[in-house]
Formats: structure tokens, C-alpha cells, sequence
């Protein structure tokens, strides 16, 4: 359990995954009238949602890690079994989230989100790439459909939040990032 608290304060710390949390539902309810008790609602979602992905990325990422960051925790830790369990129940607890927040087609969407997941990790390429870091953070604007309205869904204001959420993952990774490729491939 000490692992385990370790790595979320080493890895989400609430000073950056908060306020995206809260951008994120914000950013999904573009193009409705602005619903402060739906936007406080989505904000824990959203922030459950990013919580899942980014222990999912370091889990899938540990091989790597171990040459680059091997201080970190879950490069450390004797067994990953707890952290996949806890991203198990993550992902089983955000379908149900979405699932009570925009029906069968929200849950639906996020099993899809979490099966593109899969199949990235399974098949990406061995070194990090500019390309490869930018499909990995399309997870963000996915995140703003996902609690979009289901109805706000086809409206192209929700596809120009979600590209403005992408383009704002995009920047924060290049500039936070300094050794990733982003910040390279911007640098040139």
C-alpha cells in the first residue's frame, strides 16, 4: 500500500491533474449552456479517467523507465500486480461512470477508448517518437467527447474543444517534457 500511495503522489500530483480535470469538464460542455453542477460532476470524472491513462502509460512504460527515470516507484516496485489491479478497477469504474453519465453509447465509447488503448500499447513503437507521443495524447480530447453531452456530440463546437484540449496536451507535454521528443520535434 506505501508503494502504491507513493506513486500517486509521485505521478499525479493534484497541482497539474486538478486543474486538467477541470479543464477537460469544462471543455466538454462547449457548445451548452455552461451547467456549474454538471461541470463540478465531470470534473472527478474526468479526473478518474485521466488517473486510469496515466497509470496505464507508466504500467505499459516501466521497461523503458527502468533507463530513464529508474528512481521512479513503479520502476521499483517488486510487483506490478497491485498497480494493474488498480487500473483494472479504474477502467471498470469509469465505464460505469460513463455508463450513468451518457447511457449505454458513453460506456460504450470509453470500452472502445480503453481497446484503441490495448491495441497501442501492444503494437507501438519500442522508443518514444514525436508521432507516437501525439497518439498517445489524444486520449485528452477523447476524454471532452466522452463527457460531452451525448447529444452535443455531432455539434462541431465539442470538435473544436476537443482539438483546443489536444493542442493544449500537446504544448504542456513539449514544454514539461524536456528530454521527449515533442520538445525536440518543436525545438527544430
Amino acid at each position: 500500500m506505501n508503494e502504491m500511495l507513493s506513486y500517486w503522489s509521485e505521478r499525479f500530483g493534484p497541482r497539474v491533474f486538478v486543474p486538467a480535470a477541470a479543464l477537460i469538464a469544462l471543455a466538454a460542455q462547449t457548445g451548452t449552456a455552461l451547467d456549474p453542477l454538471r461541470w463540478m460532476i465531470a470534473t472527478p470524472i474526468a479526473l478518474s479517467l485521466v488517473a486510469q491513462f496515466r497509470l496505464w502509460d507508466d504500467l505499459a512504460d516501466r521497461e523503458r523507465d527502468r533507463e530513464t527515470h529508474p528512481e521512479r516507484t513503479l520502476v521499483r516496485a517488486e510487483s506490478v500486480a497491485p498497480f494493474a489491479m488498480t487500473c483494472a478497477g479504474l477502467a471498470a469504474v469509469n465505464v460505469l461512470l460513463l455508463l450513468a453519465w451518457n447511457g449505454l453509447a458513453g460506456a460504450a465509447s470509453l470500452a472502445a477508448l480503453d481497446g484503441a488503448a490495448v491495441a497501442w500499447y501492444l503494437w507501438r513503437p519500442k522508443r518514444r517518437t514525436a508521432s507516437s507521443d501525439l497518439a498517445l495524447l489524444a486520449k485528452y480530447p477523447a476524454f471532452v467527447v466522452l463527457l460531452a453531452p451525448s447529444p452535443a456530440w455531432p455539434l462541431p463546437s465539442i470538435w473544436i474543444a476537443a482539438l483546443a484540449t489536444y493542442a493544449g496536451a500537446c504544448a504542456f507535454e513539449a514544454w514539461h517534457d524536456s528530454s521527449g521528443p515533442l520538445r525536440v520535434w518543436f525545438n527544430q
